[in-house]
């Protein structure tokens, strides 16, 4: 196809051949043999064809199958000759699209590790950020779904990872995942065995440019022939009118190497050796004949061992098919388009692969084909209602000629040799076989897809276990076509990490990098800080990237779901719902989940949402429920206290009443002493009183007595006074 004239208005005829000079020494200064490249690339072309050959040839067919047209030229023709409708009734396009849409739900997260353990979580986090941010900037959801459609209909896919420009007006550079609609368009090495083919020596891919995008991209390209496939040549007709096909072939290129062992742990290469030699002369040229000069000497490392090995670097090249339009070093160890493999199995060396719903389609054909006869059977069927004789309708043939709109009766005569009227006909019965041999069919193809006994279950597994368990029992079915996508999508995490050293560089870039909670982070990389350091750099070192998965993601909701409730369920503080009503809520298959869970998580507390959000905790607002509860708890306080002072009051006034009783008591007992002091004193001087009276008494009795005795005995008294 050569270029018109005005094809490209901005550039001279002279700019154009200074570029295809600049094309050809760029190949002779790399000592690329432009030749060797070309016939290497068709043979390697060549040799996957012959090899994988009958693969694509069986996907091509079970794709159209899934697809386009379950019915073969000859069948078609031979169904019209009977006059029989050839239907499809397409049972496997329906668990098909279930299962590429249970992947597209099914998000898989790669995980950066370190593979020498030196590496510091930051790092690690970084490059986890860079990786997922490249994956949601390329819709990477829409990539693995292709690739994952391609090998449950075809039973292989792929897709590719590529180095762009973020604008044709920049120089920063990006890394993108690049989709393949058409997996046959690409080849791979067929030594490799790895399911992902990263193990193998060279990958190819053929895609279509337009004519104006190529000539605007190669404007040195004056004629160019596009790369066609010789085996390929008739899937290829409609493209070789006004457009190119260009191959992009990665070949590891080998070579020898030796490597040597050093004093201090360290390995280098016979390169790296004699640089390092050269710069330890120098440094001891410096400071010979010093004390630096002995020091130095003293801790130069010496070769220990060394051994011969061999190493290979990847290249890239852009051809069409008698030139190479472009050419560079891929600034990784991993070639850039991982295999998706569907089922696959080894015979011999050789592989074969295998749809998802290749061994159903004779089930499906024999669906197609009782359906279709039934319904022929419909189609074809006898319309005779009546039996009868010409003689019958003598006279009445308008009343006959459309008897099943005639009202009322259907007027006759008997025939005259046999006597007997027209008789109606039973209906006609459809073959009950065909629909028993449609329903056995249908559960035939459920059991070779592995969805058995679904329908039989549904409406009675009732609990979430037993639903759980249907599901995987269904995503069992796939899991091999699983597990081989989530393979190809680690395998290009491992490319993605390779590359970001080379995209990112030394020089200071601003990048919005996607965190694993979904927030947005601003990162500027090679940041120069003031004191000399920089900051956020992408440093070498072994790392690998491993891929987290789980089950399905319709039984990871739930098991989730499931979960929620049951801690709900199981705890008594009202609180517990409100710092997971968002994830609740998230789990919820209803149509309104997104606002619902939005509405929900206002009963999150906040300091839990900056937490997640990886921001400072907002400062905490007063809870009207804490606060209530505050405000009872201080007037239960107060009250306690109220009650205290009551409490201690009265024992004050017991023990003021006790010590009065107390003084009372004493006065009592003072009282009484005092009273009983004044009795014992009454009471002598009382007897003191009754005995002065009692001698008073005795006294005047004896002068009374005297007085008597004195009467009567006059002379008693004469001798006395004789004396």
């Amino acid at each position: 196809m050569e270029r018109e004239v005005g094809d490209t208005k901005e550039l001279s005829p002279e700019v154009i051949n200074e570029m295809e000079e600049r094309r050809v020494t760029r190949l002779n200064e790399a000592g690329v043999d432009e030749q060797a490249v070309l016939d290497r690339a068709n043979t390697n072309l060549n040799t996957w064809n012959s090899y994988f050959q009958e693969n694509i040839t069986r996907g091509k067919d079970d794709m159209n199958f899934v697809l386009r047209d379950q019915w073969t030229a000859v069948e078609r023709s031979e169904f019209t000759r009977l006059f029989k409708p050839a239907m499809t009734f397409n049972k496997l396009y329906d668990s098909t699209k279930k299962i590429a849409g249970e992947q597209r739900k099914n998000k898989p997260d790669l995980l950066v590790r370190s593979l020498t353990g030196k590496a510091t979580q930051e790092q690690i986090n970084l490059r986890a950020d860079l990786i997922r941010t490249i994956s949601y900037q390329s819709q990477n959801d829409l990539i693995y779904q292709t690739a994952f459609k391609s090998a449950l209909m075809m039973g292989f896919g792929a897709f590719q990872v590529c180095l762009d420009y973020e604008s044709p007006r920049s120089f920063n550079k990006v890394i993108r995942y690049d989709l393949i609609t058409d997996p046959t368009m690409c080849s791979w090495d067929p030594t490799a065995i790895k399911p992902h083919k990263g193990d193998g020596n060279f990958c190819s891919r053929r895609y279509v440019f337009t004519r104006d995008e190529f000539f605007a991209t190669f404007p040195y390209i004056t004629n160019p022939v596009s790369y066609i496939d010789p085996y390929m040549l008739l899937d290829f007709q409609w493209t070789t009118r006004d457009t190119i096909i260009v191959c992009d072939e990665f070949v590891k290129e080998w070579f020898p190497l030796i490597i040597y062992k050093l004093s201090d742990g360290s390995v280098v290469t016979d390169e790296q050796w004699k640089e390092r030699e050269k710069n330890f002369e120098d440094n001891m040229e410096i400071v010979k004949d010093s004390v630096v000069g002995e020091i130095i000497k003293r801790e130069i490392p010496h070769k220990v061992d060394q051994r011969q090995t061999q190493d290979y670097r990847i290249m890239h090249y852009r051809l069409i098919r008698d030139q190479i339009i472009d050419f560079s070093e891929w600034p990784s160890r991993q070639l850039p388009i991982p295999f998706v493999d569907g089922d696959s199995y080894y015979i011999e060396g050789r592989q074969y692969t295998k749809s998802f719903i290749h061994e159903a389609r004779d089930a499906q054909k024999l669906l197609n084909y009782s359906r279709s006869e039934l319904a022929g059977e419909l189609k074809n069927r006898r319309r005779e209602q009546w039996i009868g004789t010409p003689d019958n309708i003598i006279g009445f043939e308008q009343d006959w000629r459309n008897p099943e709109v005639q009202i009322g009766m259907l007027r006759a005569r008997p025939d005259p040799k046999t006597g007997q009227l027209p008789q109606k006909m039973p209906a006609w019965e459809v073959s009950q076989g065909l629909f028993v041999t449609g329903q056995s069919t249908t559960q035939d193809i459920r059991e070779i897809l592995g969805f058995s006994e679904t329908e039989q279950l549904q409406g009675r597994d009732v609990s979430g276990v037993a639903r759980r368990e249907r599901k995987l029992e269904g995503a069992m079915a796939s899991y091999v076509f699983y597990d081989n996508l989530n393979q190809a999508i680690e395998q290009s995490g491992r490319i993605v990490n390779d590359l970001l050293p080379y995209v990112i560089g030394d020089d200071e870039r601003h990048m919005m990098l996607s965190r694993k909670d979904g927030t947005n982070q601003s990162v500027i990389f090679n940041e120069k800080m003031k004191d000399g350091t920089v900051t956020n750099q992408i440093e070498n070192g072994g790392y690998d990237v491993e891929i987290d998965t789980g089950p399905s993601f319709a039984v990871q909701k739930e098991l989730a779901l499931e979960f929620f409730q049951q801690t709900i369920a199981a705890s008594s503080d009202p609180r517990v719902f409100n710092l997971i009503a968002d994830l609740w809520a998230k789990n919820l298959d209803v149509q309104f989940m997104p606002q619902i869970a939005e509405r929900l998580q206002n009963l999150v507390p906040p300091e839990i949402i900056a937490k997640e959000k990886g921001e400072p905790p907002p400062p905490k607002q007063p809870d009207p429920q804490e606060q209530m509860m505050q405000a009872e708890m201080k007037l239960k306080e107060q009250e306690l206290q109220d009650k205290q002072a009551q409490i201690m009051e009265r024992a004050e006034e017991l023990r003021i009443r006790k010590e009065k009783h107390q003084l009372e008591e004493a006065e009592l007992i003072l009282k009484a002493h005092e009273l009983q002091q004044k009795m014992s004193a009454d009471s002598k001087k009382n007897a003191m009183a009754e005995k002065k009276m009692e001698m008073d008494f005795t006294s005047k009795i004896a002068g009374v007595v005297g007085d008597i005795h004195k009467h009567h005995n006059p002379q008693a008294e004469s001798p006395k006074e004789g004396k």
